[in-house]
């Protein structure tokens, strides 16, 4: 039988490593302990040789590495290491990658199953191939790589199922989007994919502009923007929206491929004023992407003033936590509306939504206006709660800090979202003992049905905590998405919690 993460979470220290959820294609795993976090991120294989499966793009799914244990066996010269693609185009992207990196050269093969391509390269360049993977987001999924595993063709039922499934779902999120048709919808393999593909379309349009943040980014949104183009300017800490910040730059002459931002920002929740960034924008013919994840299309619409929204499916959309996606919407009405649709319909195919995960995809994804209201009143109850507290010290949700901005996107049914992140008084020892004792889910991630929590900042920025710590995001900063658990059950588990912090 499968564990039930609403009746018995995965919090115990016994957890260490289990798949959440309990699931063969779960894209997040179990980190109880803030001692096993520490670990995690300083490679103590104690901790990481538990890992039944991670988030797809920093830990190979067990189907994954057995893919890429094929591939090596298969093409693999002495001391080369083989990862395998996606696409022919994905691969060549990272051979690139690890030759601008390292200078060594990559070598490239038909997996022989669909679109698959292996690429071989020295043991020594394997991680800045990783990084190319873990940045650009166009991955194998495990599904995708269970069925290469068996080397045997799709059934036509199947494909035919995934295709409908794939139609459904861009007529779904088009729905969610007054402005959009379902043609307007593009569907990657991941949420990082999409924002790729879209970074890869406007600074080939201005290859020599650097494209500009504006509050403090999501881990790979930013480095992929300083891994593959110019480079980015880095407005994550703003006083006026990102307004004054871009007016300052503009003034001065200079330009931009685009600007990227996030509604709200994760962690900190902090939202930039997109209807003066986009009025300063259109007047210089710079793009705007949002990001509308943490979110999500039910409580805003990010359409108002951006030119295309990125948003990672795997998150609320799906809810499960089983299935990787992403997905790019347009705005007809944006002056970049051709130029973004003709290059979207082809950078699709280098890293494609697969009919499996799709058919997935879409069974997740029948109740999702309904699960996200439910979630809005639930984080709502408890972010009132919560500030009552003498033991928090800081508290951040769209409804307690740049709310004003976030209004101005936010639809007129829509809420504050059910991520929020907060900072407890006591130090590093107290945030400890409460998420040790904290009775919730505990991993990477965000948007399950289930609640989930994790010390953001160790797990995505531990090499650069004084960076992050200088933007807002404190080492000890707790991040919780809150899930459809009956709210006055998560109140007593923080309770126990806290009595644990003191």
């Amino acid at each position: 039988m499968m564990r039930d993460p609403f009746t018995h979470p995965f919090c115990e220290a016994d957890d260490l490593g289990l798949a959440i959820p309990d699931s063969d294609h779960a894209v997040s795993m179990c980190l109880p302990r803030w001692e096993h976090v520490i670990g995690y991120e300083e490679g103590d294989q104690e901790v990481i040789e538990t890992f039944e499966c991670g988030y797809p793009r920093f830990v190979a799914h067990p189907f994954v590495a057995d893919l890429f244990l094929a591939a090596q066996r298969e093409f693999a010269k002495k001391e080369e290491s083989a990862l395998v693609f996606p696409s022919l185009a994905a691969a060549w992207r990272c051979a690139d990658y690890v030759k601008q990196r390292t200078g060594q050269s990559c070598r490239l093969e038909s997996y022989g199953w669909g679109g698959l391509t292996v690429v071989l390269l020295d043991e020594s360049a394997y991680d800045a191939a990783w990084k190319c993977w873990q940045h650009g987001g166009e991955i194998v999924s495990s599904r995708l790589a269970e069925s290469a595993l068996t080397d045997e063709p799709l059934d036509s039922a199947v494909i035919a199922a995934g295709e409908k499934a794939i139609t459904t779902l861009r007529e779904r999120i088009a729905s969610f989007h007054e402005k959009a048709s379902a043609g307007d919808v593009f569907l990657f393999s991941s949420g990082m994919a999409a924002i790729f593909a879209v970074q890869r379309i406007l600074t080939k349009r201005s290859p020599d502009e650097p494209t500009i943040q504006i509050e403090f980014p999501y881990l790979d949104s930013f480095k992929v923007q300083r891994e593959f183009g110019a480079g980015v300017i880095d407005f994550s800490l703003t006083e006026s929206g990102g307004v004054e910040e871009l007016r300052s730059r503009f003034d001065g002459e200079e330009g931009a491929a685009a600007v990227y931002t996030e509604v709200p920002s994760n962690p900190l929740l902090r939202t930039a004023d997109l209807a003066g960034i986009a009025e300063i924008l259109r007047s210089r013919e710079v793009p705007l992407i949002v990001d509308d994840t943490v979110a999500t299309s039910v409580n805003v619409d990010a359409l108002r003033f951006a030119d295309a929204v990125t948003t990672s499916l795997t998150k609320a959309f799906s809810g499960a936590g089983d299935v990787a996606a992403g997905s790019v919407v347009l705005n007809p009405a944006s002056p970049f509306y051709a130029l973004l649709k003709e290059e979207l319909a082809s950078e699709e195919s280098a890293s494609p939504l697969f009919v499996r995960d799709a058919i997935v995809l879409e069974v997740n994804s029948r109740h999702f206006r309904e699960r996200i209201e439910a979630t809005n009143e639930n984080a709502l109850e408890l972010v009132e709660w919560l500030k009552r507290r003498p033991e928090v010290k800081s508290l951040w949700h769209p409804s307690t800090i740049c709310t004003d901005y976030y209004d101005a996107t936010r639809r007129e049914s829509g809420g504050y979202g059910a991520l929020f992140s907060l900072e407890l008084e006591g130090g590093e020892s107290g945030a400890a003992a409460f998420y040790d004792r904290l009775a919730v889910s505990k991993g990477p991630g965000l948007g399950t049905n289930f609640s989930l929590a994790c010390p953001y900042t160790l797990l995505a920025h531990y090499g650069e905590l004084d960076w992050a710590a200088e933007r807002g995001a404190v080492r000890n900063l707790l991040r919780i998405w809150v899930g459809l658990e009956d709210p006055d059950d998560l109140i007593s588990r923080f309770e126990a919690a806290f009595e644990a912090a003191e």
